[in-house]
């Protein structure tokens, strides 16, 4: 098998290389690989990835090149394999080119380390003569301004009017040596003759002063002791000693879903206005505080009982053949929602799980070549239903998606769910809700003509150890239960990816806060 490539500590590039690895790995940009979606995308982005690497080996973009060959390397070793489907015998071939690519790619990518090593080698012999030349410069100021003080203390020495000369000329004389001496390096202070009062005359006053006015009038000159290392000069900004690794932004086309143009495209058009989307203004809360209040929210809600949790006599994996079935088991909860009359009890919802779901979940893998816990992504299960006569597409009403965490998009799911008044919002309806690698049910109970009661069903062992049916009162209390559902499902690493990244249509399978849901009612069925 392969292995992404690994760095060496002691190379010229090691520090180099380290410093991109870790900028890329804090950048809050983590690949997600979530079983809900169809593999052929992860496919398609990560050849995307590879493009984007090649075209920067060419040009020698070393630090681009390392950053796209490490993320594809990395990518196709540790992440797309955990995808349900990698070793379905239906991408047999893509699997096979993958694995050819990946090892070209390490080999390119030593090729790169060693390119890197060559560049750090020349940057560290230019470093070492910019020293040299700044030390040396360094010494030529010193000394000339060694000398220049020489010549101040003579033109003092045989300039001064003195009362006593031979006193005054011993202590300017003293004076100039200890200048000298601080200025040259430390040495041991002269003997002091027992003759000599050691309290400070009024000439030696004189002497100090003189010290403080003349010496380094211009802040150039310091002792041994004090002077710090000499500065390396500014790095020039077309050679930078490490540069920050390309965002997943920047290469939006060559790591987005398989339906992007992959020609580039500048970040403004990234962070516009996506296609058939209103763009949608910043968040007023930050995700963890979206999260405090939705638990509150919810808790209110449930003390003025319009969200009531009751848990199932069962779930998923109890019974042998039920594990990571439910995709399968929610569709078929709202399949049998809307075909029975009154909608669904809980004796029908523990059937599904513990009964019904199970050959239906044995021949769809089969089927797929999957192997026998595998995750079904949605698509297939429905195609299956509605082949089998589970699911009708004339009750079908309609998919919505997008960011979790925006109300627009949320939105869009209630109203289908709600119908249109006066003609559809009387109706059973039931949906099938995929969020961070589970599925639930939402079901639609009509109290009247323009009010319903909502169940939302998980098959999880989230209550007590079992599945959970919880019934919200109204629209506006499911759409509490949903901000409560979802926003706990949010891991320290989705917060921080949150945090960092705005939510951008064509990096959607990518982000932590992508959902899908697919609506179904009980309509007639159209006449012929």
């Amino acid at each position: 098998a392969n292995q992404a490539p690994t760095n060496g500590t002691d190379r010229p590039s090691s520090n180099r290389r380290k410093h991109l690895k870790e900028a890329d790995a804090s950048s809050g940009t983590a690949i997600i690989v979530s079983n809900l979606f169809p593999i052929d995308r992860y496919y398609d982005a990560s050849q995307k990835v590879l493009n984007a690497f090649e075209v920067s080996f060419e040009k020698r973009r070393l630090d681009d090149a390392y950053v796209y060959g490490m993320r594809y390397s990395t990518f196709c070793v540790n992440e797309i394999t955990k995808h349900d489907y990698y070793k379905s015998t239906k991408f047999n071939q893509k699997r096979a080119v993958m694995n050819k690519q990946v090892t070209e790619v390490i080999n390119k990518l030593e090729i790169v380390a060693g390119l890197m090593d060559a560049e750090e080698i020349i940057r560290e012999t230019e470093r070492k003569a910019r020293l040299k030349r700044q030390k040396e410069e360094e010494m030529r100021r010193r000394q000339e301004k060694l000398e220049e003080l020489q010549q101040r203390v003579n033109r003092q020495k045989h300039s001064a009017v003195v009362p006593n000369p031979t006193t005054n000329a011993e202590n300017v004389q003293d004076s100039a040596l200890a200048k000298l001496q601080r200025l040259n390096g430390p040495v041991e202070p002269p003997a002091i003759s027992s003759s000599r009062v050691p309290s400070q005359s009024v000439s030696e006053k004189k002497d100090a002063e003189f010290e403080d006015s003349q010496q380094d009038p211009d802040g150039l000159i310091a002792s041994s002791d004090d002077m710090p290392p000499p500065l390396l000069p500014p790095q020039a900004d077309d050679e930078p000693e490490h540069s920050a690794p390309p965002s997943y932004q920047d290469i939006v086309n060559y790591f987005g879903p398989s339906n992007i143009q992959s020609t580039p495209i500048e970040e403004s058009d990234v962070l516009s206005k996506p296609q058939n989307k209103k763009v949608t203004s910043k968040p007023k809360l930050s995700i963890r505080q979206y999260t405090a209040k939705a638990e509150r929210e919810r808790l209110r809600l449930q003390q003025e009982r319009k969200i009531l949790v009751s848990p199932l006599r069962t779930y998923q994996g109890r019974v042998r053949g039920s594990t990571n079935g439910c995709t399968v088991i929610s569709a078929t909860i709202a399949s049998k929602h809307l075909e029975t009359h009154g909608g669904v009890t809980d004796a029908h919802v523990c059937n599904v799980i513990d009964k019904e779901c199970i050959p239906l979940l044995r021949s769809i893998r089969s089927k797929l070549g999957l192997h026998g816990d595998s995750l079904i992504i949605p698509s297939d299960v429905h195609d299956h239903m509605v082949d089998h006569n589970l699911l009708f597409q004339h009750k079908f009403v309609g998919a919505v998606g997008g960011n979790i965490v925006d109300n627009e998009h949320l939105g869009e799911l209630y109203t289908l769910l709600a119908g249109t008044p006066g003609k559809t919002a009387h109706f059973k309806a039931g949906a099938t809700f995929f969020f961070r690698e589970h599925v639930v049910s939402i079901l639609k109970f009509p109290t009247s003509p323009t009010e319903a009661v909502y169940d939302l069903v998980d098959s999880l062992p989230t209550c007590n150890g079992r599945g959970s049916r919880t019934r919200c009162m109204s629209l506006d209390a499911l759409k509490v239960q949903m901000e409560w559902y979802t926003s706990h499902k949010f891991s320290e690493s989705n917060c921080t990816y949150i945090e960092k990244n705005k939510w951008n249509d064509s990096m959607a399978d990518f982000d932590p806060r992508v959902f899908q849901a697919f609506v179904w009612a009980d309509l007639p069925k159209p006449s012929s």
